[in-house]
């Protein structure tokens, strides 16, 4: 069948990868595995160190088992460490694996097909958060209870547990919310332009408003950020679709953070950010006999400052290879950082830093974090090139809403790149998979439009 309709059996793993967001750990898993199969049928077809990036990527991930080995021998880790180095490797296969697509005169069939299928994920968690906000006991569809240490943050259909259903929306969902609006609304995208604003400003509400109710404040403020770069790339500044969307969405901000629900959390954050002396109760309690520790900055004192100055204290003491995947949650602990410079000092360990930066800087040292970098950098100006090249071609309408999937990706990838940000785990099964799906969306519309020598 697949055959018959000339269709690469690739494209059928990105909605599966986006409902496995919402299944589970096991499930994303599942799907990797299936790019596994698909990877060693392909071997002989895949190109490698085709481009530049290509090294540096290879380059990382031999300095990040490097690493794991290293801290594993000289300081009696747990041999899991070494095989989550090398389970990294997953995110490979498909950035490889992207290159033996076919691509031809289908592909946009083909990519409306996997994203209006995708759109049903979308639309169920945005369902299923507004249902949990208005029900009294904070219980999803699924009989999911928001159990969160802070009652406040959603859970949605992500489990008891998992306060994601926000960096889900983000991460994960801008591009299959950005092709849902314009697929809907391309009879109007040439011919009606103000009718076409409106019904994507209906989508870009709908989407910030479920965001910001998670209770999420990162994922909130990233998709700001994603809207804004995106309007900015789609819009080429054009001043008035710009200015009335943008409006819009500040007055629903504003309308929102009315809400008593709402105000709390984020009256909360600008007193961590902006106060010089706001400090939770738990942090004023334990810190009552270590006042020497206090930081100058206050966030500093703040279990992520916290969890930022530990990071940064093993990364002196391992500058070159790092302590190694999962290291910062074997180190952490040490009596040697009991007295850094911050009053949550006793807060210090976690699973990750909560920066992916400070995250791979302490994990593989500079050699790891110099080569991941420049991997990046080679990602974000080419595919910034080329938007700008194709923002000024004259294209046709299915062509115009690839190009829009391809800056919303472009967006998204930026947003979780932002330096001045806490995050989830770069190296985890779930965070990890949440970004790497962003660089294949990116991987896989540059193909087509190199394919049409449009770039």
């Amino acid at each position: 069948m697949l055959k018959k309709n000339n269709f690469d059996i690739f494209f059928y793993f990105f909605p599966l990868l986006i409902f496995a967001f919402i299944v589970g750990q096991a499930a994303i898993s599942f799907v990797f595995v299936l790019f596994t199969f698909v990877f060693i049928a392909r071997f002989k077809k895949i190109t490698f160190f085709s481009e530049k990036q290509d090294f540096y990527l290879i380059f990382f991930v031999s300095i990040l088992i490097l690493s794991s080995v290293w801290n594993y021998y000289n300081e009696q880790k747990n041999i899991k460490t070494i095989f989550s180095s090398i389970l990294f490797i997953k995110f490979l296969i498909p950035y490889f694996l992207l290159r033996s697509i076919q691509i031809d005169n289908n592909f946009y069939i083909h990519l409306k097909k996997i994203l209006i299928i995708s759109s049903l994920a979308l639309i169920f968690v945005i369902v299923d958060i507004f249902f949990q906000y208005n029900d009294p006991n904070k219980i999803d569809l699924l009989g999911y209870k928001s159990t969160l240490d802070n009652i406040n943050r959603l859970t949605g259909p992500f489990g008891d547990n998992e306060g994601i259903p926000g960096s889900f929306l983000l991460k994960v969902c801008f591009v299959v919310l950005v092709f849902l609006a314009f697929y809907l609304s391309r009879n109007y995208f040439t011919s009606r332009k103000y009718l076409f604003y409106s019904i994507f400003l209906t989508f870009l509400i709908l989407y910030i408003t479920s965001i910001l109710i998670t209770g999420e404040r990162m994922s909130f403020l990233s998709a700001l950020l994603v809207v804004f770069i995106f309007l900015v790339l789609l819009f080429k500044f054009r001043s008035i679709p710009f200015i009335f969307i943008i409006f819009a969405i500040l007055l629903t901000i504003f309308l929102n953070l009315k809400n008593p629900y709402v105000q709390q959390r984020y009256e909360i954050l600008a007193k961590f950010l902006f106060s010089k002396n706001y400090l939770s109760a738990n942090t004023l309690e334990n810190s009552k006999n270590n006042l020497n520790n206090k930081n100058s900055i206050n966030f500093l004192n703040t279990q992520w400052g916290a969890h930022f100055i530990t990071s940064i204290e093993i990364f002196k003491d391992k500058p070159v290879i790092g302590s190694g995947i999962k290291g910062f949650r074997n180190d952490c602990s040490k009596e040697k950082y009991e007295d850094i410079k911050s009053l949550s000092s006793f807060k210090r360990c976690s699973t990750h830093p909560h920066n992916i930066y400070l995250e791979i800087l302490s994990e593989t040292g500079l050699s790891g974090f110099i080569s991941l970098i420049i991997f990046f950098i080679y990602i974000i100006l080419r595919n910034f090139r080329n938007i700008i090249r194709l923002n000024f071609k004259n294209l046709k309408s299915n062509e115009k809403i690839i190009l829009t999937i391809y800056i919303a990706s472009f967006s998204v990838l930026l947003s979780i790149l932002w330096p001045i940000r806490s995050s989830g785990s770069f190296f985890s099964n779930l965070n990890g998979s949440m970004i790497w799906i962003n660089i294949y969306w990116l991987l896989l519309i540059e193909r087509y439009f190199k394919k049409n020598n449009m770039i």
